[in-house]
């Protein structure tokens, strides 16, 4: 398997997602992809809501008083709206069907619990795979879905490796 190969498949992603890539659009296994991270960005706000809930209700003294039921509600409300948001961009994002190229040299790391970073460009995203899949400083093609500014793929810039 060649270097390109395990850049595929660290993507969950076929040649035919980068060839769409390159004609500046998402590819079927891509927008499967994007499409899945928004559900489970509401399913986290959701997960995230009932675990500040249940902390709310085993930490207060009862009866609630209005103030902590306020608090509560909007804590779980911003929670949701977050998830939501982030589920909106997804699925515009896949109805778009736009990728952006971003090609030059590379800089990957990590930043702890953060997760990990790709820099291209002068600008910076999440990496969506291990970093030590990226040869730093290397050129390549960075494909981006700018709604969401999240890699979607990426190739060498030169010949094939």
């Amino acid at each position: 398997m060649n270097y390109r190969d395990e850049l595929l498949r660290a993507f969950n992603i076929t040649t035919e997602d980068l060839t769409a890539n390159r004609a500046g659009r998402l590819g079927a296994a891509q927008q499967r992809n994007l499409l899945r991270s928004g559900n489970w960005n509401v399913a986290a706000a959701a997960l995230i809501c009932l675990l500040l809930g249940a902390i709310m209700y085993g930490v207060a003294s009862r009866p609630l008083a209005p103030i902590q039921w306020i608090l509560a509600v909007a804590m779980g409300a911003a929670v949701l709206a977050t998830g939501f948001v982030y589920f909106h961009r997804t699925r515009t994002a896949v109805a778009e069907g736009r990728v952006e190229c971003l090609v030059g040299p590379v800089r990957a790391g990590s930043r702890g619990r953060s997760g990990s970073y790709l820099s291209v460009s002068g600008q910076v995203f999440p990496l969506p795979v291990r970093p030590s899949y990226i040869q730093q400083g290397a050129a390549y093609r960075v494909y981006i879905a700018p709604r969401t500014r999240s890699i979607v793929a990426i190739e060498p810039a030169g010949g094939s490796q």
